[in-house]
């Protein structure tokens, strides 16, 4: 969700090469945004009890012999934000959550209640703001390979419609929350649906960890041969993009696909429980072409502050219905539009 604020630094300094430091897992992204000059890889450090202070004092000493002028800070750990302290950059921006940017020139204050939520990529272009740069309503962005392109094993039916399904999603390095889950059962009897009342042909996606999900699935599924594909662990990140932007819909959990999606230009339907759209949503949040579905009854999400809260209850998932996202397939494709790439 950085890559608003990437475009936003461009746009307002044209001629400044933009260096991006990134974990191992995470600097795909970096990689495939046309406004980055460098990508830093700096591993495992940020990851909480995956790095070594050696680790830790090497990167910083890496970033200072490349004497940078401004560095926005994106994390708010106080051993992250440190980190341009220590490399000797002059200015720092960067958000200032509960107190953890002491060593930021440029404080930017984050809202700590559940109360105020702010999406996370308005966190990040609310550092623009703060140092007066002009922000004209950036996207998220992400730009395929055309080698990527080329190697997506998938060609799509031109009389149907493609629609991507994750069912996945909730584990990432360092943090597993696989609560933000859909049941199976349900993304089963939507598929169902999308195949016999819509003529799509689905494309289940995800890593090499969602094979097994994927194919619980598809066991008691009654469909046509070629209906539905299993393309778990079958792509990589930039593949997977480019997979994306040849479906006319993505549908999944809040996830990394969910926003890989929004970033290719694909609509979004995207379902929440524990966290909530307001800070996580696809962006912008105003694209009528997403629907972010959100059923939480309390109201507030039960994921802030970057870890689960305490909850005696955990039923906002079970409260999003098929029937819920039916309607909002309804609302992004209707149906005269399906006939038409069926005719």
């Amino acid at each position: 969700m950085t890559t608003p604020l990437l475009d936003v630094i461009q746009r307002n300094y044209p001629d400044a090469p933009i260096t991006y430091v990134a974990g191992s897992w995470s600097k795909v992204i970096a990689e495939h945004s046309p406004v980055v000059s460098t990508v830093i890889d700096c591993g495992t450090v940020g990851i909480a009890g995956h790095y070594t202070l050696r680790d830790y004092l090497m990167l910083a000493f890496r970033l200072r012999h490349k004497h940078f002028d401004l560095a926005f800070v994106l994390d708010r750990s106080p051993m992250l934000t440190l980190l341009p302290w220590l490399a000797g950059v002059p200015r720092r921006v960067g958000p200032d959550s509960l107190g953890r940017g002491f060593s930021l020139t440029d404080r930017v204050t984050v809202s700590s209640s559940p109360e105020h939520l702010q999406h996370q990529a308005d966190i990040y272009l609310n550092l623009a703001h703060a140092i007066k740069l002009v922000v004209n309503h950036p996207y998220m962005r992400f730009v395929p390979t055309e080698e990527e392109q080329q190697r997506v094993p998938f060609t799509p039916d031109k009389a149907r419609l493609s629609i991507a399904v994750f069912i996945g999603g909730g584990s990432n390095p360092g943090m597993e929350l696989t609560t933000k889950r859909w049941p199976v059962e349900r993304y089963r009897e939507l598929v169902y649906k999308l195949v016999h009342e819509r003529n799509a042909q689905v494309l289940l996606i995800g890593g090499s960890d969602d094979v097994a999900l994927n194919q619980s699935l598809l066991s008691e599924l009654d469909i046509p041969k070629g209906s539905v594909l299993n393309l778990a662990g079958k792509t990589n990140f930039g593949e997977s993009a480019a997979l994306l932007q040849r479906s006319a819909l993505f549908i999944g959990n809040d996830s990394s696909p969910m926003h890989l999606a929004a970033a290719v230009g694909t609509p979004v339907i995207a379902i929440f429980g524990p966290t909530s759209p307001q800070e996580y949503g696809p962006y912008p949040l105003d694209d009528p072409q997403h629907i972010a579905l959100w059923r939480n009854p309390k109201g507030k999400p039960c994921f802030f502050l970057g870890k689960m809260q305490l909850c005696t209850d955990c039923t906002c998932m079970q409260a999003v219905t098929v029937d819920d996202v039916w309607n909002a397939v309804q609302r992004i494709i209707p149906t005269a539009q399906s006939e038409e790439v069926t005719n």
